[in-house]
């Protein structure tokens, strides 16, 4: 009978069970390289995510993470009719108010109506210490679109009703209310001192107790003032910085007189006010759908996150470019560091590679086994690498946001950056490993013997 000899072909899952036995066999060492590579494809992750970015994605996004409203105006600054807000809210999905700074002095005689011991301005500087600077129009799905704010009571119907913002509320929490109204105070001047009726004097301890209170209006009309009825309280964090014109891109819902659409429209001659205002995009659609408002040329949209970006354009351009060469240089680290590991992979395998040759086995198959190994020291790098990445990227642009105050997504997610973390892991394992595999896998099975002794 004639004897044949069939060369061995070792199968994927045994090249595998091998490559991955052989991995364990220094798990310290396995373990630094596993670090230090997913460390090396993050960094690679971080700089490919800096330098796809797209200004108009970032905008998008910071939008929705750190805008707190949307302010929109017409080119020509002429007031919105009841129909153009209607037009905006259908073409952006989101509902808006108004909001118009003042026309002359919204709550006349304020402060007479506090009972404090000291009612010099100067001793109020951390409230409002006068009448707003502005009066907004809210509806309840404004509000409800707003993040941060609630309401205590109602928001005004009639002419003469108003809603107070929280730091307005406060000023009487601390003072208390008198009722001027009914009683008015005055003032001595030989003993700079305030003679008012206790019988008129009301603690207040909540904002809740202001409801009901009445304080003077200006009348739109250039008339005697009114008295205007609190029906409401806008509650927020005080001591936040709050909008006061357009101009200084804070913009909140904050530190504006809440008055009713009919006295806005007795102010502006019929028109609900001068800047159409919304709560922040709650979502990349809305966001989008806001900014090209402003793209079209339509409208002027001022956001924080608009101004943000325009400020930090050249700075951001320049980090951009410089980090294509970080991305590169962390690529080299992370091949380099594979190489290193299958090198010496090489070198603890040869004995049982050895083996293997005299046992049959094909070059195909020695190769089969270091590079299912650094296939698998690529797949854990990779699936370590990338939420670790988008988390990171989440990371630094809250500390930007949170330390530095530059409340921009510069780190905004694309999905060009998993992948290229992938592509990176595999093409580097392969370019790391193709050439000691083959000069390893080309060896003739004595020479593979020989060496390993």
């Amino acid at each position: 009978m004639e004897t044949t000899f069939r060369r061995a072909k070792l199968s994927l899952l045994a090249a595998v069970r091998i490559g991955s036995h052989g991995m364990l066999q220094k798990p310290v060492r396995l373990l630094v390289v596993l670090f230090l590579t997913a460390v090396a494809l993050i960094l690679f992750g971080l700089s490919v995510t800096v330098a796809m970015y797209d200004e108009d994605r970032a905008i998008a996004e910071s939008m929705v993470l750190y805008d707190r409203a949307a302010l929109v105006a017409k080119p020509d600054e002429s007031p919105f009719s009841k129909e153009e807000l209607a037009l905006l809210e259908e073409r952006t999905g989101k509902a808006f108010g108004t909001l118009s700074p003042a026309p002359q002095e919204l709550l006349p005689g304020l402060m007479q109506f506090t009972a404090g011991e000291n009612k010099s301005l100067g001793d109020l500087t951390h409230c409002i210490t006068g009448s707003p600077d502005g009066m907004i129009v809210l509806s309840e799905a404004v509000l409800g679109e707003a993040e941060g704010y609630t309401l205590t009571g109602r928001l005004p119907e009639e002419k003469a009703e108003i809603a107070l913002p929280a730091c307005l509320a406060e000023l009487f929490v601390e003072l208390n209310y008198y009722d001027e109204i009914a009683s008015p105070q005055v003032y001595h001047e030989d003993s700079y001192t305030w003679e008012y009726d206790e019988a008129h004097l009301t603690t207040i301890s909540s904002h809740e107790d202001l409801i009901g209170k009445k304080l003077y209006l200006a009348d739109p009309a250039g008339g005697e003032p009114l008295k205007a009825s609190i029906v409401g309280i806008l509650e927020y964090e005080c001591g936040r910085e709050g909008y006061h014109n357009a101009s200084d891109m804070s913009l909140t819902l904050e530190d504006q007189l809440i008055v009713s659409e009919e006295y806005a429209k007795a102010a502006f001659g019929g028109s609900a006010g001068m800047f159409a205002i919304a709560g922040p995009p709650e979502s990349a659609s809305e966001a989008a759908a806001l900014y090209e408002l402003l793209k079209s040329g339509e409208y002027l949209v001022y956001t924080d996150a608009v101004a943000e970006v325009e400020e930090y354009r050249e700075t951001i351009g320049g980090f951009t470019g410089a980090f294509v060469g970080v991305g590169a240089a962390f690529a080299v680290f992370a091949g380099a560091l594979i190489f290193q590991f299958i090198n010496l992979s090489i070198e603890a395998k040869r004995g049982q590679v050895g083996i293997l040759r005299a046992l049959g086995a094909r070059s195909y198959d020695v190769c089969r086994i270091f590079f299912s190994e650094s296939f698998l020291l690529a797949l854990v790098s990779v699936a370590v690498a990338i939420p670790s990445t988008i988390g990171l990227s989440y990371a630094v642009n809250k500390i930007l946001a949170d330390l530095f105050f530059i409340r921009i997504a510069v780190l905004n997610f694309t999905i060009w950056m998993p992948v290229s973390i992938l592509l990176l892991g595999f093409v580097i394992a392969f370019a790391a490993t193709v050439f000691p595999v083959l000069k390893e896998a080309r060896k003739a099975p004595i020479d593979a013997i020989r060496d390993a002794a």
